[in-house]
Parts: C-alpha cells; sequence; structure tokens
C-alpha cells in the first residue's frame, strides 16, 4: 500500500517539474495604436521654434473657434511671468476667421501685464496657411451661376459667338481656380526683446517702451 502511494507522489511531483519546466508560450505584444496625427496648424511654424528652441522657452497657443479667451490670456501671462532660466516667449497663431480672437487675447495679455507694471514686446508676422486650411468651401455649382449674356445682331454671326462664349466664359465657369497663397497672423508675446524676430523681414514690433 505505502509502495503504491509513494509512486504516485513521486509520478505528481515529475509532471509538476516538466509543468515547470516547460518552456513559456511568448507573451503577445499590445497592439500599438496609431501615432496621434500632427495637427496642420502647427506646421508653418516649425521652423521658427526650432530656430528659437535654444535660446527661448516658447509656449506655442493656438486660437480656434472654441479657443476660451480668459484661459488663454492666463496661460500666456503665467507663461511669460513665471520665472525661468531662458526668457519665455508665447507663440500666438490662428487661422483667418480667428484673427479677432487672436488680437483680443493679446491686447488683454498687454493690459494685464501693464496693469502689474512690466514691459511687453509684440511682434507680428504673417504666414502662409497650409493648402485646405483656412478656407471656406464653395457649394454652389459654378455652371449654374454663370449668366452668359449675348450682345450683337442674330442671323449668320450667331453660330461664331456662340463658338467664342463655349471657348471662354464656360471654360473659365467650370474650369477649377488654382489655388491661392492665404496668409494669416502669428504673434510672439514676451517680456524681453527678441532681436532674432526684430530682425526678420516682414516682422513688425509693438513695446510698452515705444
Amino acid at each position: 500500500m505505502s509502495t503504491t502511494t509513494g509512486s504516485r507522489s513521486s509520478k505528481k511531483r515529475k509532471e509538476a517539474t516538466d509543468v515547470a519546466n516547460a518552456p513559456k508560450a511568448p507573451k503577445k505584444r499590445r497592439s500599438q495604436g496609431p501615432e496621434p496625427t500632427k495637427s496642420p496648424l502647427i506646421g508653418p511654424h516649425e521652423s521658427i521654434i526650432f530656430e528659437l528652441q535654444p535660446k527661448y522657452d516658447i509656449l506655442v497657443a493656438s486660437v480656434i473657434s472654441s479657443t476660451q479667451i480668459r484661459k488663454r490670456i492666463s496661460q500666456a501671462t503665467e507663461h511669460v511671468g513665471a520665472p525661468s532660466e531662458k526668457p519665455r516667449i508665447v507663440l500666438f497663431h490662428a487661422r483667418p476667421a480667428e484673427v479677432c480672437k487672436l488680437v483680443t487675447i493679446v491686447e488683454h495679455c498687454k493690459r494685464v501685464l501693464s496693469d502689474q507694471g512690466r514691459v511687453w514686446f509684440q511682434y507680428n508676422e504673417l504666414f502662409e496657411m497650409p493648402p485646405g486650411t483656412g478656407r471656406s468651401k464653395k457649394t454652389a455649382d459654378t455652371v449654374e451661376e454663370t449668366v452668359l449674356d449675348k450682345d450683337g445682331d442674330e442671323g449668320d454671326s450667331e453660330e461664331g459667338e456662340f463658338e467664342t462664349m463655349k471657348n471662354t466664359r464656360f471654360e473659365k465657369a467650370t474650369m477649377a481656380a488654382p489655388p491661392r497663397t492665404m496668409k494669416s497672423l502669428r504673434v510672439f508675446f514676451t517680456t524681453e526683446s527678441v532681436p532674432e524676430l526684430r530682425s526678420k523681414k516682414g516682422v513688425t514690433l509693438q513695446s510698452a517702451e515705444s
């Protein structure tokens, strides 16, 4: 009886050892989700950010239709007012439809700093928008809205006149207009002078000192 029990125990221990030494199945790697897409709005500013970052602490603040004005004012004034080893800059940028909102935010930021007895510098620059952004879609049918006026006498000249209109006005109406470059405004707001911006062509400066 004891011999049978001992053999069973030995067999169980061997099975447990075999299971423990069995190669473990490789863990399934979690599938990585798609990488976050970069906003097309930041594209036009990457080069200037790269240029200024070694010397300045830059906060990039986009202004869109859903932007809360008070929140942006608070973020901007806190950023430029906080102690830092490097001078601090807030880069405001907006699409053409939100430029007025951007200007409102900047004006309030200037007022806050002036009330604190601090100087401010505002560098304004126009930048080119990425293709397809900030441009409203045309939903009207261009062909249907095109009116072909006909002047002149009836008769033999009618066919030639029709051909002329078909080859000019009608073709122009149906052809897509070439893409036009659209520009918008960006503002660099800071409490210190930024020579790198002041020396750039097309940049205008406003300051509490002027």
